[in-house]
């Protein structure tokens, strides 16, 4: 079984996406002074962070998808790596895309946080038992 397929999806879709969301900014910044202004502030530096964290988070999905199945450990551990790595961006970037319409999700990032670094010891754990 591929634990790390869904973790390569995710990965390249994620990436289109917060790609997309640097766009998105670049026009409403340009084209928008209003955006632009001190007074905008607060959503504009909520959407710079979560394209820049959405783009590392993408590309640590496609990272850990291509060694995941690799790493010489029972496969619980592969799935249990994976599935945080994903909940892990959706919590921590991804509920930075949401925030400025719905402030109470700022409140999961932390949990996003706390899965991504999890899913990094226990990725590093495995390493060191061993990669085939």
């Amino acid at each position: 079984m591929r634990y790390g397929r869904k973790n390569l999806i995710f990965g390249f879709v994620y990436l289109v996406f917060t790609l997309a969301l640097g766009v998105v900014i670049s026009f409403k910044l340009k084209g928008d002074p209003e955006f632009a202004k001190a007074g905008f502030a607060f959503p504009r530096v909520i959407m710079r962070a979560a394209h820049a964290h959405g783009n590392l988070e993408s590309v640590l999905n496609i990272i850990v998808g291509l060694i995941v199945d690799r790493l010489r450990v029972e496969g619980n551990l592969k799935q249990t790596i994976s599935v945080l790595i994903i909940a892990g961006a959706l919590l921590h970037s991804g509920m930075l895309y949401i925030m400025p319409a719905i402030p109470w999700a700022s409140n999961l990032t932390v949990f996003g946080a706390v899965a991504i670094i999890a899913a990094v010891i226990l990725t590093a754990y495995a390493l060191v038992r061993g990669i085939e």
